[in-house]
């Protein structure tokens, strides 16, 4: 009994440090986040663009990070405005893939039920105010030119003439804007 005291508190204390408590302690939002930033790989440099729409010789601007999404078939390429998302910049494209080689794409008033590979629509959207504002494309707008380097995407356009929405627009912004701008996007 003496010699089998010993092996069973050893066997028992081999037990009871294999079987120690394995929950993880708690972490804060702060850890969290801090642990997918290190474990997370970015997927694509981040774009930017800027854009200049004028009115009545109101100018109205927007600024920044430009992204890309896919839905139903169709690519639209936005530029919410740094400080107001809700001041919107958008190319919406007949197609989902983004520019593979430089291309140019005729602008129409809608890409909605359009099938035309080289067809796209351009809007600016203003929700800041009590009267929304927005401009978009029409047949007669022209073209936006797109420059691919590798998995950098460039365009800039000058002088593009957007209709007013009959919905939104009142008062002196219910006439065409100039629009011109420059973004930067990148594939992956």
């Amino acid at each position: 009994m003496k010699k089998i005291t010993p092996i069973l508190l050893a066997c028992m204390c081999v037990f009871l440090l294999s079987c120690k408590n394995n929950t993880p302690t708690s972490t804060s939002a702060d850890d969290v986040i801090q642990e997918a930033k290190e474990t997370t790989a970015v997927v694509a440099k981040e774009g930017r663009g800027k854009i200049s729409l004028q009115c009545n010789g109101k100018t109205y601007e927007i600024n920044g990070v430009c992204g890309a999404v896919t839905s139903m078939g169709t690519l639209t390429i936005a530029v919410p405005d740094d400080s107001f998302p809700a001041k919107t910049f958008t190319i919406n494209f007949t197609t989902d893939k983004m520019p593979e080689t430089t291309s140019s794409y005729t602008l129409v008033g809608s890409v909605y039920d359009d099938k035309d590979a080289t067809h796209a629509s351009v809007s600016y959207t203003d929700m800041r105010q009590a009267h929304p504002m927005n401009w978009e494309s029409d047949n007669n707008t022209g073209k936006l030119d797109f420059i691919v380097n590798g998995n950098e995407i460039k365009c800039s356009f000058s002088n593009l003439t957007l209709q007013p929405s009959m919905m939104y627009n009142k008062g002196d912004v219910d006439a065409p804007a100039t629009i011109s701008g420059e973004l930067t996007i990148y594939k992956n």
